[in-house]
């Protein structure tokens, strides 16, 4: 590489961060910040605003408050990533459609953060619930048996909660 480009990765810690990971992140966040509809963050915020979805996930991918996250900034890749996994995550839920068939429901991300009947806490249970989603679809083959012979000595039947559980507190 020549000295004077730049590397194409983020460096350090934020490397390694997964869709999951940058949900769950987003998840807290409007925990702690607050949440909000009609755009992604509330004017009356300062630097770490109430936010919708889409920006807490925009926060948690690049750490700052960027105008539009899933376009702009070095997180830009990471947002869209976990943006476009949670929005998977709905249609493959039913909640979100593409196409006409559905002229009630929601049919992005975006849209099903401003529905009228959304709260909160729906919000941050669906975000954390992708993430773990996220973690169980791309499990390791050596996670999963590692897991798996956890369960064996501890005389458990292997589970997707517990596999979860297991996960987290590694």
């Amino acid at each position: 590489m020549n000295p004077t480009q730049k590397p194409t990765t983020t460096p350090g810690a934020l490397a390694d961060l997964t869709p999951a990971d940058i949900l769950r992140c987003a998840a807290r966040y409007l925990e702690i910040h607050g949440w909000i509809k009609g755009t992604y963050y509330s004017n009356q915020g300062g630097t770490f605003p109430p936010a919708c979805a889409v920006g807490a996930i925009g926060m948690a991918a690049h750490g700052r408050l960027i105008t539009i996250p899933a376009t702009h900034g070095a997180g830009a890749r990471d947002c869209r990533r976990a943006v476009d996994y949670l929005t998977d995550y709905l249609t493959d839920l039913g909640i979100i459609a593409y196409g006409d068939d559905w002229n009630t429901a929601p049919t992005d991300a975006i849209e099903w953060n401003d529905r009228d009947d959304q709260t909160a806490e729906q919000v941050i249970t669906t975000l954390r619930a992708a993430a773990d989603n996220y973690d169980w679809d791309h499990a390791t083959e050596d996670d999963l048996e590692t897991y798996a012979d956890a369960c064996v000595w501890a005389e458990k039947h292997p589970t997707r909660d517990g596999f979860l559980a297991w996960r987290a507190a590694r």
